[in-house]
């Protein structure tokens, strides 16, 4: 899954140098935020709910990256240095992920894959806005699924599946190769509003398509 999903950033990445290679005012179109009313994304996602907090954030293990660990997402310039998002992001916790400080028991062990589901909605705000690069930081509400799912700490057990909101918080930079595309990276911390489970994080990357009326 991994080296699929590099080849398809990779095979946008050439298309898009070889064809801009063609035209001298790629760049016209971003001179002015406000003109670039839409923008679609599609990429990969991992999703950390270790209960680590923000320690030991680098140990793989905390990771779900598993399946159909995939997002698509939508944005929309509001005003001058502000875009209004939207992200739909899917992906499953396998056997040997750390999950609330226990460890999921999968599919390959008798378990269950514990499915991901999250709508969330983002107030972006790009604070050093340039032709190619575009960091902002991000804040916004989201509606995280949770599958059901046994670990090996508690094989008997089946928690069962919970949705829950969230308070978002994150950063990021897209990365403008011509007028028309790029690419996103973000990071994202997520507070559970009223719930049981603890805070999660999450970090993607992927391709983005601006399109100008």
């Amino acid at each position: 899954m991994k080296k699929l999903s590099f080849t398809i950033l990779l095979s946008f990445l050439c298309i898009n140098l070889i064809s801009a290679q063609g035209g001298t005012n790629q760049w016209d179109d971003r001179n002015n935020l406000s003109d670039n009313q839409w923008t679609l994304g599609f990429g990969v996602n991992a999703v950390n709910n270790s209960d680590a907090q923000f320690t030991d954030l680098t140990n793989m293990d905390h990771w779900a990256f598993n399946k159909n660990p995939f997002y698509i997402s939508t944005e929309a310039s509001i005003a001058n240095k502000l875009r209004l998002g939207a992200m739909l992001s899917f992906n499953y916790t396998s056997n040997g992920t750390i999950f609330e400080g226990q460890t999921i028991l999968g599919e390959d062990e008798g378990g269950n894959n514990a499915g991901y589901l999250a709508f969330d909605i983002s107030l972006k705000y790009s604070f050093l806005s340039s032709d190619a690069f575009e960091p902002y930081l991000s804040v916004g509400p989201g509606l995280t699924h949770w599958g059901d799912y046994i670990t090996q700490e508690n094989p008997t057990l089946e928690v069962s599946p919970l949705d829950t909101f969230t308070l978002n918080a994150g950063f990021g930079c897209n990365i403008w190769f011509s007028s028309a595309w790029g690419i996103n990276l973000n990071a994202t911390g997520k507070w559970g509003v009223a719930t049981e489970y603890t805070n999660s994080h999450q970090a993607s990357i992927g391709v983005l398509y601006n399109i100008k009326n």
